[in-house]
C-alpha cells in the first residue's frame, strides 16, 4: 500500500507557502537553520506518491509563510506539469482552526473553501504571509453531523486528546 499511491496521507507543517510547499525540517538556512525539527522524514515520497492534506492547527503566518525554509513535501511549483510524476502530486486539502483549504487558486496556490464559524476572510489574510485565492467566495464551514460527532467522540478520540491540538 505505501508504494503503490493508494493511501491519503495527514501530515503536518512547520511551514507551507502558497503553492503547498512544507517544511518539518529547519527553520532558518538549511546549512546553518536556527531551529531543527523532525527532518524530512518521509514527506518527499508521501507528496509524490500519495494524496496528502495538511492539518494545522493554529493558522498564523508563522506556518503560511511566503515560501518555505526547507522544502520537505513537494508543492506544486517544484515539478514541472510536462513530467509525468507531476500527475501524483495531489494536495487535496488543508484544514486550520480558521477553515477548510486547497490549491485550486490560479497557478495551483493557495485557495479558501470554507471558513469556520465565525472567522472572517480578514483574519485568515490577517494570518497568512500570502494572497489567499477565493476568500470572497468562501463558504461557511458545515457543522459535523450527530453521527460524525459520535464516531469522533466515541469511536475515534474517546479520550477528548483533539482538545490539546484545537482549542475551542
Amino acid at each position: 500500500v505505501v508504494a503503490s499511491g493508494r493511501r491519503h496521507v495527514v501530515m503536518g507543517a512547520n511551514q507551507l507557502d502558497r503553492h503547498g510547499n512544507q517544511n518539518l525540517s529547519a527553520f532558518g538556512p538549511l546549512q546553518q537553520p536556527t531551529r531543527q525539527m523532525f527532518g524530512v522524514r518521509g514527506a518527499p515520497g508521501n507528496t509524490i506518491n500519495h494524496a496528502t492534506s495538511y492539518f494545522v492547527p493554529k493558522h498564523s503566518k508563522r506556518v503560511f509563510v511566503d515560501k518555505v525554509d526547507v522544502v520537505c513535501g513537494v508543492g506544486y511549483d517544484q515539478i514541472d506539469p510536462e513530467n509525468p510524476a507531476y500527475k501524483y502530486l495531489n494536495i487535496p486539502r488543508v484544514v486550520t482552526n480558521l477553515g477548510v483549504f486547497d490549491f485550486g487558486g490560479p497557478g495551483n496556490t493557495f485557495r479558501a473553501l470554507s471558513l469556520h464559524p465565525g472567522v472572517t476572510a480578514e483574519e485568515v489574510a490577517e494570518n497568512t504571509s500570502f494572497e489567499v485565492a477565493g476568500l470572497a467566495e468562501a463558504g461557511i464551514t458545515r457543522d459535523p453531523t450527530a453521527e460524525e460527532l459520535h464516531l469522533i467522540r466515541e469511536t475515534l478520540d474517546p479520550r477528548n486528546l483533539r482538545d490539546r491540538e484545537v482549542s475551542a
